[in-house]
């Protein structure tokens, strides 16, 4: 999350007329045009940052006006987003609250990389696969397939049976994580203040001038 506010004061102290009581007015404007900026250049850059995020992702990218009495604009992640998120920016470790962190490792995934919804469920229902630990690795484990079984060819009634096609070993499907580490991926704060501290003062300047050249 970034915060912007503008201390006018000093400002003032050097203007006259219609240009100082118009600034109030003008540094909303302003903050709320660099706020704007951020906010279209960080839902661009979440592409590159992140591996294909969702809709809900970009879509929880949010800004707060400034008004002319409170001179702060914020441009940040909604709460649910902000949570998942704040990893991505600051790498470290997540640990599992209750449960384990559920780790796809041969499971299909969707268009956005991730697990679809009730995916867990869908795979412990399959007579192939339970959920248990495996020489140390706990998660939900697919069995081989046996192989067709038929009689030997041999003496007539001996009955003697065979499998025809080799048995493969178990395959992990989901891991069962107790945290899981994360590298810092998500650029937002550098590049939010990059922008915030090149941008402002131009764009209050910006507003300024028009607001004067109005009220004339």
């Amino acid at each position: 999350m970034l915060q912007m506010s503008v201390d006018t004061r000093a400002i003032e102290r050097r203007l006259s007329g219609v240009a100082k009581t118009q600034m109030p007015f003008a540094a909303a404007l302003g903050i709320n045009d660099v706020a704007g900026q951020i906010a279209e250049a960080e839902r661009s850059a979440l592409n590159r940052d992140i591996d294909r995020p969702t809709t809900f992702t970009t879509r929880g990218l949010t800004t707060q006006r400034a008004t002319k009495r409170k001179l702060v604009g914020v441009v940040g992640f909604k709460p649910v987003q902000a949570e998942y998120l704040g990893l991505q920016a600051t790498g470290g470790t997540r640990r599992a609250k209750r449960k384990a962190v559920v780790v796809p490792v041969n499971q299909r995934l969707n268009k956005y990389g991730n697990m679809p919804k009730g995916a867990i469920k869908r795979a412990l229902a399959r007579p192939d696969t339970f959920s248990g630990t495996v020489k140390g690795v706990a998660g939900i484990w697919q069995r081989p397939k046996v192989g067709k079984r038929r009689t030997k060819a041999g003496g007539a009634g001996t009955g003697a049976a065979g499998t025809v096609g080799a048995r493969k070993g178990l395959k992990l499907l989901v891991a069962y994580r107790d945290a899981v580490s994360y590298s810092p991926r998500l650029k937002f704060v550098p590049r939010a203040h990059r922008l915030a501290r090149s941008e402002i003062g131009p764009a209050i300047a910006r507003r300024l001038a028009q607001a004067v050249k109005t009220a004339r």
